[in-house]
């Protein structure tokens, strides 16, 4: 049976719905016939409405089917939003070279947010790097001494609040003074380079490192008990005292480092239990004298080696 033909202010009524009544449904399309210019003018806004609603809810994927001048501005504007998320994309990747100029208003929004954000970016920049100066230890890339004890300072309060060991080890690298020497202070220095990159690597997430003076390391280990701080810096200790060293790792060496075997010492201070009694500042004090103190131990021991003890009241 053919369709009913709509009077002109049902049309309009009809017309009216597709364009303002958010319960209109599609399936109301089903009584208009397809090949009338009312149903491809229905048919057609159905589609614009569509389409809207998908642009509003975010959804640049729908396309739009329809012809003429709001069909083509939607499809513009949806062009115009997937070159935008683009271009933030790059923003997110670190390009704050972006521009807009086909959105108006927002262009310039945009616009101003990102040259503020780039600007933001670079002078943190600046600040970290200016930050890493003043507390990384140029030559090793470990942290300067200073830095290290105003966070070691830090765990420290928080493993005394908490009731918690922490150890601290204090090495050196035996007869360093050998070895600059017989292969000057160049060369002196590119092994304090790779004994320092070990030692970091060595160790564990958390630990704390520093180079503390000369050919001398300091590390606090948090939340960690006498036998398993001994363990980790048994692993430290094998990881810096390898050899020969890879060719790769001593390219920038002007000798073959296979003449030279570098070997450490360490000492190690375990604070637990009663051990965890004055301020932070006195404690992180008190055990660098005995790891000081275990270290000249494993010097007269023969070298190579480590050496452990307590950290408490009397210790030192």
């Amino acid at each position: 049976m053919a369709a009913r033909a709509l009077e002109p202010e049902e049309a309009i009524r009809f017309l009216s719905s597709i364009l303002m009544d958010p319960r209109w449904s599609e399936d109301s399309l089903a009584d208009i016939p397809d090949d009338s210019e009312f149903g491809g003018l229905c048919r057609s806004l159905a589609e614009v409405r569509a389409h809207a609603r998908a642009l509003s809810r975010g959804d640049l994927s729908r396309g739009n089917r329809a012809r003429g001048f709001v069909a083509g501005s939607l499809k513009a504007t949806e062009a115009n939003l997937r070159h935008l998320k683009w271009q933030m994309e790059q923003v997110a990747a670190g390009d704050y070279t972006q521009s807009v100029t086909f959105m108006g208003d927002f262009s310039d929004a945009f616009n101003r947010m990102n040259r503020e954000v780039g600007e933001k970016v670079r002078e943190l920049t600046e600040r970290y790097e200016r930050h890493l100066v003043s507390s990384e230890d140029l030559l090793t890339g470990l942290m300067k001494r200073k830095t290290f004890c105003d966070l070691a300072v830090r765990e420290i309060r928080k493993s005394k609040d908490l009731g918690l060991p922490f150890c601290l080890a204090l090495g050196d690298i035996d007869d360093f003074g050998a070895v600059n020497d017989r292969f000057g202070y160049a060369n002196g220095n590119s092994v304090l380079r790779l004994f320092a990159c070990r030692l970091k690597n060595a160790l564990r997430p958390g630990d704390l490192c520093c180079r503390f003076g000369g050919d001398e390391f300091l590390i606090l280990m948090p939340r960690t008990l006498g036998d398993e701080g001994a363990e980790c810096v048994r692993r430290v200790w094998n990881a810096c005292t390898r050899a020969p060293v890879p060719e790769e790792a001593s390219s920038g060496l002007s000798f073959r480092m296979s003449a030279l075997t570098v070997t450490a010492s360490f000492g190690l201070a375990a604070v637990d239990g009663e051990g965890l009694c004055g301020d932070a500042v006195a404690l992180l004090e008190r055990a660098i004298r005995v790891a000081e103190k275990n270290l000249a131990k494993a010097k007269r021991e023969g070298r190579n080696g480590i050496c452990c003890g307590g950290a408490g009241e009397g210790a030192a």
